[in-house]
């Protein structure tokens, strides 16, 4: 912001010379890009103004922070305003259609005014402060603008359908030629200040080409409201027209501010080109905002700057700076003035008083604080931990973008299986490649592989750890914590005391990475059978389950799948939903002492048919067994004569222990026997002798 030194000076005492102020205007949070001398000696600061102050964008805003710093009054300027019948309401009607976007809208109506250009003067103040003089009541407008800090326009009161104001979205395919003479194309998106017919300004950016003030213009009606800032800054980026309206409007506007800077500005136009303003101007104010009243206890003061500051001193400051201030016993409660809404909690009131109270009398000195270590959230362990699994497994880990298009998940699953209901779009994506949020890892890490294989690399083994995403059927967004596998080449490269021929990667290298990382995380075994999913080979795939939950998909690529990520051979994935494990974790080891009993091993052997998966056989042995079974092992698969054509022999060893006694034969003859009569009634097997 570009502040004229001399303009200042209406506002507050200001006796310290351009060179000196420069200097001292860091300390009051206002950073000085630069300063123009002036042959008059006048002087033009260039400031930088923080993003949480929009009150400093304004010459009142700076002489109040001014003032405080160096204890002097603040002389407001008068907006005092002569009002004549009839009432505005006679003349012009205000309709908000969102209050929401538009908290309070304030329309002052005038008459008889003779459209001049504005003085030498204001126009003098006006191009100094890099704003171009147009006509005297639009530079009126400008000028209150950079006064209070609160944009105004000024519309030609005859030149409205039916003389009135609507504030609403602007209509799919409506048009607005703007003042600079450009036709913008609106969305529904867009904000605009409509008559009865069409809209006529972009709300908080730019008004109409075709009201504005012009030298026929005698009625006008006068414009001060407050726009959301979101609303705001989207348009303004949309449209590529950025404003000083917009820039006030996208850091807040006080609604509570509108009707004083409306006065203020009618009274500037009526000086300036004369007329009358009708009384009681329109306020549309649909749900007026309360000023809220903070809390600031004077020990919290002291404990976060380290040093005492006087409860007069700390008033003194307070009241300074136009806040309201109450003492109730130990702590104060203080009212923001209007403009402030940058104060909202008692952490803003502690930083106005240390940078008033002075930053240099602020001793150094070491924290006396109660210290505890941080640690992180028992989840984040848990996170941490599978990656350290997955690393020690020979895995590398990899990072992709959780933004992804159409496209890409396509090239995994065609079908469409992740173009659902459920997919988060993304409402205004920068470029088509992140059009949604991932609701799989799999796509992007199958293309960082291509890059691997493009560059020649053999051998690649990678994971990722991240969040998917999945919108509810009432709107919110479900995050997932997702694991993602992909492996392929050689198992060992380059490992010296290996030859030649080095094994590839298989099914059995993934399942076992897998079940080592269940098994670092203690989550309980995991159980892999078929079928897979229709991205993975249909006789080589399976979903996985743990704790009898599903927990997602492992296996081999489908040849089509791989052909579409540019993947010659074999590819092994798996995508497994992490938060199923992370239920059913325990990070902190459980010992037991040695076993003073010795172990019984008894082996059980069954023909089954081929299509029967061996975790249904092993789940039902321990449940024939019970809390007994110590360890149960697969040992021997055949197939062949004499056995029958689809049925295979599978051969397990059982290790039965007593944590109390030696298990005596009968007891083992016992279980065993149970264990025949399990398999025999829940599966179609036949149990050998």
């Amino acid at each position: 912001m570009r502040v004229v030194l001399s303009w200042l000076r209406d506002y507050v005492e200001v006796t310290d010379n351009p060179d000196t102020l420069a200097e001292q205007l860091p300390m009051l949070g206002l950073g000085v890009d630069a300063v123009e001398r002036l042959a008059d000696g006048d002087a033009i600061f260039d400031l930088e103004i923080a993003s949480n102050r929009p009150d400093l964008l304004s010459l009142i805003g700076i002489a109040r922070e001014y003032a405080a710093w160096r204890r002097r009054e603040v002389h407001l300027p008068n907006d005092a305003v002569a009002e004549v019948d009839p009432p505005a309401a006679t003349v012009t009607a205000v309709e908000i259609a969102d209050s929401v976007l538009c908290p309070r809208y304030v329309a002052h109506v005038m008459t008889g005014a003779a459209i001049a250009p504005s003085p030498a003067w204001l126009t003098a103040r006006l191009e100094a402060s890099g704003i171009r003089p147009t006509n005297a009541v639009v530079d009126a407008t400008n000028y209150v603008m950079l006064e209070w800090g609160q944009p105004l326009h000024a519309f030609d009161l005859d030149t409205l359908a039916e003389r009135r104001i609507v504030v609403r979205r602007a209509a799919a395919g409506e048009r607005l030629v703007t003042l600079d003479g450009v036709a913008r194309d609106l969305d529904s998106d867009a904000l605009v200040v409509a008559d009865a017919r069409r809209p006529i300004a972009l709300a908080g950016i730019m008004g109409g080409a075709e009201t504005e003030i012009g030298a026929a213009t005698r009625a006008i009606l006068l414009e001060a409201a407050s726009f959301a800032p979101a609303s705001v800054r989207r348009t303004s980026r949309r449209l590529g027209l950025r404003t000083e309206a917009s820039t006030r409007f996208e850091r807040g506007i006080d609604p509570e501010g509108t009707l004083r800077a409306a006065r203020r500005a009618a009274r500037l136009i009526t000086e300036l080109v004369g007329g009358v303003v009708l009384r009681a101007p329109v306020d549309a104010y649909p749900t007026p905002s309360a000023r809220p009243v903070i809390t600031l206890r004077m020990a919290r003061v002291e404990r976060l700057l380290g040093v005492r500051v006087p409860d007069d001193e700390a008033i003194a400051i307070l009241s300074r700076l136009g806040l309201h201030v109450r003492r109730d016993h130990d702590v104060l409660r203080v009212t923001p003035p209007v403009g402030r809404r940058d104060l909202e909690r008692e952490e803003d009131l502690i930083e106005e008083v240390a940078r008033h109270f002075g930053y240099d009398r602020i001793p150094e000195a070491m924290p006396v604080e109660v210290m505890a270590q941080g640690r992180r959230a028992a989840r984040l362990e848990m996170e941490s931990a599978a990656r350290d699994a997955l690393v020690r497994a020979g895995l590398t880990e990899a990072l992709t973008v959780s933004l992804v298009n159409q496209a890409l998940l396509a090239r995994l699953d065609p079908g469409g299986e992740h173009a659902r209901p459920e997919t988060v779009w993304l409402e205004n994506p920068l470029t088509t490649d992140h059009t949604q949020l991932r609701p799989i890892l799999l796509p992007s890490l199958l293309d960082a592989v291509r890059v691997n294989v493009n560059r020649r690399r053999d051998a690649v083994h990678l994971f990722e750890i991240g969040r998917t995403f999945a919108r509810r059927p009432d709107g919110s967004i479900a995050e997932r914590c997702h694991l993602a596998i992909a492996m392929r080449g050689r198992w060992l490269q380059g490992a010296w005391d290996q030859p030649d021929e080095v094994e590839e990667v298989t099914f059995y290298h993934l399942k076992g990475v897998l079940e080592a990382l269940v098994a670092e995380l203690r989550a309980g075994p995991l159980v892999s059978q078929g079928p897979g999913t229709r991205w993975l080979h249909s006789g080589r795939g399976g979903h996985m389950t743990i704790g009898g939950k599903a927990a997602g998909h492992l296996g081999e690529l489908a040849p089509t799948v791989a052909a579409r990520f540019d993947l010659p051979g074999r590819t092994y994935v798996a995508e497994l939903d992490l938060e199923v494990v992370l239920d059913r974790a325990v990070l902190q080891p459980q010992y037991a002492g040695l076993p003073r009993h010795p172990a019984v091993r008894r082996d059980v052997a069954v023909v089954a048919p081929v299509d029967l998966p061996h975790a249904a056989i092993e789940a039902s042995i321990r449940d024939g067994v019970g809390e007994l079974l110590e360890a149960v092992e697969l040992f021997d698969v055949y197939a062949g004569p004499p056995l029958d054509a689809g049925m295979r022999n599978l051969a397990y060893a059982l290790t039965l222990r007593a944590s109390d006694r030696t298990l005596t034969g009968d007891e083992v003859d016992v279980i065993i026997r149970r264990v025949h009569t399990t398999l025999s009634a829940r599966l179609p097997v036949t149990i050998r002798a």
